[in-house]
Parts: C-alpha cells; sequence; structure tokens
C-alpha cells in the first residue's frame, strides 16, 4: 500500500487533470478551476467532463472518464454528492490514481452522507487511491499552476511559487491564507484543503510539505486531528528538515473531560493535550492568519536571530522603550552593548543620545541622515548582537535616504533586520521586502512574529529527538475504577514510588489489632469505586492519634458511606506522612494522541488554579524533569520558606518507570497519583486511583 504521504505527494504533482461535471461558466464552482488553470498557464492538460457539451471554455469535453483515450493523473469531481461514489468507481477503472471531491452533502450533511463518505473511505482504501474531501475547496500547486480548486481567492491574484505551504481542515480559513499571503507577496509552494477528510488528513498533507523541496515555512489550521501517531510523525519530520510549522488550532473548551471521574481526565483537557503535542514536537500555535504570516515572513526572508539577542534603534525614546519591553517580555535577548560598541556609537550619537541599548537616534535623524548611517553601522556590526530591529515612524521626506542605509548596512553586515516603519510607503515596503528585510506596521506585530519564528527554531531542537509515537495504544472502550487501596496494590507492583504503611480494615473490631505494628497519627479513607474523590465527600479523616480514634473514625466514615448510597469495601487506614511538596501525577490514553503523562502541583485544590504540564509518551527521565521544572510553582523544588529542596531528579526518575510499564501494559488505562508528596530524595504517593480495561 501507498503511504498517505506518498498519496498525497502524488495528486499535488498531477499533469492531467479530469473535471467532471465541468461548466462552461467560469464563476461556476466547476468552470471556476478550468478558468483558473488557462488564465494562469497551468504546466498540464485540462479535460472537461460534460456528458451534454463537446466544448467547456475552449477544451474538448468528454461525456464521462471512460472514453478519455489517455491517463488521467487527478480527477476533480463537482457533482451531487450521490454521483460522486460512481465517478469514482469509474475513475478508478479507468486508472485514475487521485481524486478531489469538492461536492458538499456527505457526513457535514446527516446520517445518509455520512454512509455515502464511509463509502469513498473503503474506495480510496481497496483501490490504494488518494480522495481528497468531499466537502473541500481542493488543492493548489503554484509551481505547476495547478489549480484543482474554486477558491475565490484566485479570482484576482497572481498564483506566484514561494516557499510557504498550508493546509487546513477550513476551506474559508485556507482561502483568506491563501489571499493574504500572495497580497503579501510572499508566495505558496503547495496548499491543500482537506474538507472532511475522507481519506487525505491534515496528517498527510503536512507531510506531504516536509517532503515538498521547494516548501520552506508550513502553515496548518487544525480542528481535528483523526490520527495522532501520524500527526506526531508529521511535526517531528518536519523538525528534522529544519521547517517551522505554524499552527492555527480551533477550540480551547474541555468540555468533553469535565466529566471525566479523575482529575488528570478534567485538568489535561483536549485543548492542552493539542498544545503539549505542539510544543513537545516542534510546532508553534498562532491565533491568526496574520500572525502566522507575520511570523513566516521573517524565516522565508533569512530574518530569525540565531541566538535572540536583539539590538533596537529608533528614531523615538519612547517607541524605543516600548521595543525593549516587548523585547523582555517576549523572553527575547536584549544585551547591554560592550565597551567598545559604546564607544563607537558616542562618536556618532549627538551628545544628548546615550550610547545604551536602545539606542534614540532622536529627530535628529531628519537633519543628519549622515548621523543615521554611521550609527546603523556600528549597531549592525556589535558583535554582541544576533539582529538589529529598528524603528522608524512616517519621515516620508528622507524615506529614500534612509532606506538606502539600511540596504546598506544589511548587505555590509550579513544580519537579519527588521524594521517597524508606522506610516510607511508601499514602495518602500515593497524595495526593503525585495531585499529580504521584513518590514511591520507596529511593534507588537514585529515582537509576536519574532517571539514565534524564535520558539519556532529552539523547540525544533527538541522535537528532531522525538520517537515514534506508540501504536495502537488508544483509551479503551470499557474500564473499571479501582479503589485506592487496589491501585497502590498495583502501584506496589510496578515500582517507581513508594506508599504509605497501611492496612485495609473491613469491620471496627478489627481496627486496633490492624493498626498495632503502625505509628500514628493515621489516615482512615473510604474505599469505594463509587467514590473516587473521596475528601470532596467526607471520605477522609486525618490526624487520628491511636486506635480509639481510628475506631471512631472508621464508624463515622462507614455511616457517610451509607448515607451517600455507594458501596463501601472498608477503610484504608494509613500512616501520615511529612512531606514539603505535593504534587500530582496523571497516566492516561488520549483518543487522539494516546499515551500521554501529566504532572503538576497537587493536593485537594488543584482544579482550582491548574498549574500542570503535559507530555505525549514515550518520555525519558530528563523530560519529565524538564515538564517538572516548567511548572509555574518550580521555585518549590529548590526548598522555600524554610522547606527542605526536594529530589527533581528522583521524581522523576520514578515516573519513568511507572511510565514505561503504563506503555507496556494496555490493560492499564490511566493512572492518578494524588498528591504525589515529596521530602528530600523520598517520593510517597498518598493516594492512588488507577482504571482498568473491563473484559470485552
Amino acid at each position: 500500500m501507498t503511504s498517505a504521504r506518498e498519496k498525497i505527494a502524488r495528486l499535488m504533482a498531477a499533469k492531467r487533470v479530469a473535471v467532471v461535471g465541468a461548466s462552461s461558466d467560469p464563476t461556476k464552482l466547476t468552470g471556476r478551476p478550468i478558468a483558473y488553470m488557462l488564465q494562469r498557464g497551468f504546466k498540464g492538460e485540462i479535460i472537461p467532463i460534460n456528458p451534454s457539451r463537446e466544448e467547456i471554455q475552449g477544451l474538448r469535453a468528454y461525456p464521462s472518464l471512460a472514453p478519455v483515450d489517455r491517463p488521467v493523473d487527478l480527477a476533480l469531481i463537482g457533482t451531487a454528492a450521490a454521483q460522486v461514489e460512481p465517478v469514482i468507481i469509474e475513475g478508478v477503472a479507468a486508472g485514475v490514481r487521485s481524486f478531489v471531491v469538492l461536492s458538499s452533502g456527505f457526513s457535514e450533511h446527516d446520517a445518509e452522507g455520512a454512509r455515502l463518505q464511509a463509502r469513498l473511505t473503503d474506495l480510496a482504501r481497496r483501490h490504494d487511491v488518494a480522495i481528497v474531501g468531499p466537502n473541500c475547496l481542493g488543492v493548489i500547486n503554484a509551481e505547476t499552476g495547478l489549480i484543482a480548486s474554486f477558491t475565490t481567492a484566485m479570482e484576482e491574484n497572481t498564483l506566484t511559487p514561494g516557499g510557504f505551504g498550508f493546509a487546513s481542515q477550513s476551506g474559508a480559513l485556507g482561502a483568506y491564507w491563501l489571499d493574504l499571503v500572495l497580497q503579501a507577496g510572499l508566495g505558496v509552494s503547495q496548499w491543500i484543503s482537506t474538507g472532511n477528510e475522507c481519506d487525505v488528513d491534515i496528517a498527510a498533507s503536512i507531510g506531504m510539505l516536509v517532503d515538498d523541496p521547494l516548501t520552506r515555512v508550513i502553515g496548518a489550521y487544525v480542528e481535528d486531528v483523526k490520527d495522532g501517531r501520524a500527526f506526531r510523525a508529521a511535526l517531528r519530520d518536519a523538525a528534522r528538515a529544519n521547517k517551522p510549522v505554524f499552527v492555527i488550532k480551533a477550540g480551547r473548551s474541555s468540555a468533553g473531560a469535565a466529566a471525566a471521574a479523575s482529575h488528570t481526565g478534567a485538568m489535561a483537557g483536549e485543548d492542552r493535550v493539542y498544545q503539549a503535542c505542539f510544543d513537545q514536537y516542534g510546532a508553534v500555535r498562532v491565533a491568526s492568519v496574520t500572525e502566522m504570516i507575520d511570523a513566516a515572513k521573517l524565516v522565508l526572508h533569512d530574518a530569525v536571530p540565531a541566538d535572540g539577542r536583539i539590538g533596537v534603534l529608533s528614531v523615538s525614546g519612547g517607541a524605543g522603550v516600548l521595543l525593549a519591553d516587548a523585547i523582555e517580555s517576549a523572553g527575547l535577548g536584549f544585551p547591554a552593548f560592550t565597551p567598545q560598541t559604546a564607544e563607537a556609537l558616542s562618536k556618532t550619537l549627538p551628545g544628548y543620545s546615550k550610547p545604551h541599548n536602545p539606542v534614540d537616534l532622536t529627530a535628529n535623524v531628519l537633519a543628519n541622515t549622515e548621523m543615521f548611517r554611521k550609527t546603523l553601522s556600528v549597531v549592525s556590526a556589535a558583535p554582541e548582537l544576533d539582529a538589529c530591529i529598528l524603528f522608524i515612524g512616517l519621515m516620508h521626506s528622507i524615506s529614500d535616504v534612509l532606506t538606502g542605509s539600511i540596504l546598506a548596512a544589511r548587505a555590509a553586515s550579513g544580519r537579519p533586520f527588521i524594521v517597524v516603519w508606522i506610516g510607511a510607503r508601499p514602495e518602500i515596503v515593497a524595495k526593503l521586502d525585495a531585499a529580504r528585510i521584513p518590514v511591520y506596521a507596529d511593534i507588537p506585530q514585529a515582537i509576536a512574529a519574532l517571539a514565534h519564528a524564535c520558539r519556532a527554531r529552539t523547540r525544533r531542537a527538541r522535537a528532531v529527538l522525538a520517537g515514534d509515537a506508540p501504536e495502537g495504544a488508544r483509551s479503551v472502550s470499557r474500564s473499571s475504577t479501582l479503589t485506592e487501596w487496589q491501585s497502590k496494590a498495583r502501584l506496589r507492583e510496578i515500582g517507581g514510588v513508594e506508599l504509605p504503611a497501611g492496612v485495609m480494615v473491613r469491620t471496627d473490631h478489627d481496627v486496633a489489632a490492624a493498626i498495632a505494628g503502625l505509628q500514628g497519627p493515621f489516615a482512615a479513607k473510604l474505599q469505594s469505586p463509587a467514590m473516587p474523590h473521596k475528601s470532596e465527600h467526607g471520605g477522609v479523616m486525618l490526624g487520628l492519634a491511636d486506635a480509639p480514634a481510628v475506631t471512631d473514625a472508621f464508624r463515622v466514615l462507614q455511616r457517610r458511606g451509607r448515607d451517600a448510597g455507594v458501596d463501601c469495601e472498608g477503610v484504608l487506614i494509613e500512616q501520615m506522612v511529612g512531606f514539603d511538596i505535593e504534587l500530582i501525577v496523571g497516566f492516561r490514553r488520549d483518543p487522539v494522541f494516546g499515551p500521554m503523562l501529566m504532572v503538576g502541583r497537587g493536593g485537594v485544590e488543584v482544579e482550582l488554579d491548574p498549574d500542570v504540564a503535559i507530555g505525549l509518551l514515550p518520555l525519558s527521565a530528563q523530560e519529565i524533569e524538564a515538564l517538572l521544572r516548567s511548572l509555574r510553582s518550580a521555585r518549590l523544588f529548590g526548598g522555600f520558606r524554610g522547606r527542605q529542596p526536594v529530589d527533581v531528579g528522583v521524581i522523576a526518575q520514578g515516573l519513568a518507570n511507572i511510565a514505561a510499564r503504563f506503555l507496556a501494559d494496555p490493560k492499564l488505562d490511566e493512572i492518578e497519583i494524588n498528591p504525589l508528596v515529596a521530602r528530600g530524595s523520598n517520593v510517597v504517593a498518598l493516594d492512588a486511583l488507577m482504571k482498568i480495561a473491563s473484559p470485552g
């Protein structure tokens, strides 16, 4: 079988395209692709298919795919939904290997449409053909002029080839991206709207862009990933190919997780898991198409600083301060000038301007453009910097002189230049863009782009080392929740963390004998699979000094269980453990991305202000330690207000041991430890909850 990425690559390389349901009207859905390709010089052949016409838009038409007397690479289908399946069957018989289905009326419409779509999926798998859609805007290959799409973004734009590729699960967002990129003059490599994804999905589309030699930057609009394993692999491969991926992810709701029985399920909501995937596999999430294009421009212009050390020159002192604030907030480097650089600057600047970063050129630039040139030359050559950001506002009367100085300094230093020019004339922007100097209209826009681009570079270093996601390790269809006592028994077998000394007591008469070998104070906890969060229902009593106190607590807990209407298996009595920090740890099998680990600040109030980090398994002990240290509360590990420091490495190694067992045993559907407490190098699971696969 051909891989999904190979199938879509074959489709995108089509040289002979049949348009099924072709229209002679260039404004109609199935007339637009023909008109677009004719107008923009498609490097191939267009074959209209229409049983009612012999000629369409100056091209010979055929009644169906069967009588076409030469091989067809791609069939573009715009018929009614009920006719799509017969067309594909006929196309397969005629040797067509790729199809783009523009038609709607499938799973997005009703149950019958979903059944029709399922049959298309079956056709694609049985015959090893590629099907994009249905209900999509189609595909574009700018290099060949293939425009198998009816998008209105091609009504007026020139299809400029370039290094920016885009895959979108939304046709409309894809059209907006295409229009804005072409208007910005960046150029497009390949563009694909995946629609309902009966066959070709977003992961395969990103993978195709990774493999495409002309694509340098990948953009994606994602709503719902079907194959998390393939998606992870595509992002990792993009990192290894040094191709940054910028993603717009729609939907931040965790409503689906809110009803989960565990804190892990509630806190590791869908959006957090997607974000973890992006972070771990090198993709950078952006908020809009504009943000994506702004960041991509830096990459395409080779203007991403190597280490993020920025020097700022500004014709306005206030703007320079704003830039410095924005750079610091974005986590980018903003070094002080070396004495040598400062000395050189003092010779070029007016006496009232200080030679420090940011450099205030002042309005004196209007009267002394030579000062601008000399100062720019000094800063652009400063060894302590990787890039220069230049702020200019208006100054139309000297804009040509300023532009000439910027171009000369860029050419001499070879260093990235980023220009924020408020009110810049279009011809100035075009001249700088042509010299690979990105221009932005305002400070927040420029710094956001720079932060995204630098983040993409930093994340790639980690993503290139990511291994393959485990296969067939998604959540089980049915699972049962164990009690804490049962969960801890399994956790004891797995190892990795210590457990408090304790006993399970089933009658109040057994309490004194059961705890005779234990030392107080004690904790008593009601055990029922119907009460996973015991403290929320009064099912936990702490600080019990002796056997009489424990016996009384046992009776109280039994009564509370009866009042709550739950079946109680007994009461777990444990020695209480002192600690300096408490964490929550959760292992679960995400339905999209498979096994994952969540770590966070723990305790009974974990959901009030979640401080969590998520990683997709497999993870090494070093990677788990990095997750722990990424928490907002990570400073507590070093000791706080008299508490001892805790050994984060020991915690991470213990969790790595549990993770290995979790990966190896598909019957383990979820493990939650809350809290996992630590003091020094002692790590103890005070409470645990497990879900295991139910038979059948």
